[in-house]
């Protein structure tokens, strides 16, 4: 039984309304996009009174904005999607210690006519992705042998789609400059085909092995800050901005840490902040203002100094 003022908490503000978006300035392409802000905000509602905790107003209002791009950008394969995350799985595989492990996925299929296409949804870069595809081919790869192998269904194409914002399109965006707005829309491609080999998928199952074999024995270390200061292939970032800036578990990561304390003044500012108890409340709200800021994407890391 719930108790009234726990069912109190969690429907406080349950009919604030998503914030108007930056994206808001350019015109409506689609008069689905009126109905999308619907489903968002039903979306978002559900999972807050379940989960129990609410989004601050400008995270919610950048989460909106990029369902909004990439219903722009890619509602053509939207539209054609005939199946959504679909799950597949690959049991009782060995690593070469004799652990018995899986592989699972969860992947959108579009099947239109004779051609059947398999995308994988990806929160990397798509400069990257693009620069680095042997990074991404094995695995798509393994999901290819599942659906053929196991579904028993041909396969014709596979390919990622980027769900990270171009850094060019989200500061037009943030600065109201329709103009390049449409300019950087248009040259962004989030959508990145991946060549299908089953020659790789062997190989694929088996370095997931020895993966899982280096886990299981507590034999994995983070790699040395010199790996975090450097720069990746495709794109101006560096792996700590990239890579880390992702990773729940950085705070914990001691070439994190060493990065971190090096890496400037705004970075050092940051990750001292997470740690000290005895600071005041307007320093605590600017580091979850830049902790949320960098988990969303719209601005540039501090760390690229």
């Amino acid at each position: 039984m719930t108790d009234s003022s726990d069912t109190t908490s969690l429907t406080d503000g349950a009919d604030a309304a998503i914030p108007p978006t930056n994206l808001d300035l350019l015109p409506p392409e689609d008069a689905m996009e009126t109905r999308l802000r619907d489903f968002f905000q039903e979306n978002y509602e559900m999972l807050r009174v379940v989960g129990g905790h609410q989004l601050a107003p400008e995270v919610l209002n950048a989460a909106f904005q990029q369902v909004l791009l990439y219903w722009r950008k890619l509602h053509d394969v939207a539209a054609r999607v005939t199946e959504t995350e679909v799950k597949l799985t690959l049991p009782d595989q060995k690593t070469p210690q004799g652990r018995t492990f899986g592989i699972e996925g969860v992947v959108d299929i579009v099947r239109e006519d004779d051609l059947t296409i398999m995308y994988d949804l990806k929160t990397h870069d798509a400069g990257y992705v693009a620069a680095n595809l042997e990074k991404y081919a094995p695995q798509l790869n393994v999901y290819a042998h599942i659906w053929q192998g196991l579904r028993g269904q041909p396969l014709d194409e596979t390919a990622i789609i980027s769900t990270v914002l171009p850094i060019p399109l989200r500061e037009a965006l943030n600065m109201e400059d329709t103009v390049r707005a449409d300019r950087e829309m248009a040259k962004w491609t989030p959508l990145i085909p991946v060549p299908f080999d089953q020659h790789q998928v062997q190989q694929t199952v088996e370095d997931f092995g020895r993966v899982v074999d280096a886990i299981e024995e507590h034999q994995f270390a983070p790699p040395p800050v010199e790996k975090l200061k450097s720069q990746l292939a495709g794109q101006a970032a560096t792996f700590a901005t990239n890579v880390c800036r992702n990773c729940d578990a950085r705070f914990s990561c001691t070439s994190y840490r060493a990065f971190a304390l090096k890496s400037g003044a705004a970075a050092t500012r940051t990750f001292r902040q997470y740690f000290q108890e005895n600071v005041t409340d307007a320093e605590h709200d600017d580091w979850l203002s830049a902790g949320l800021s960098a988990s969303t994407g719209l601005s540039v890391s501090d760390f690229d100094v």
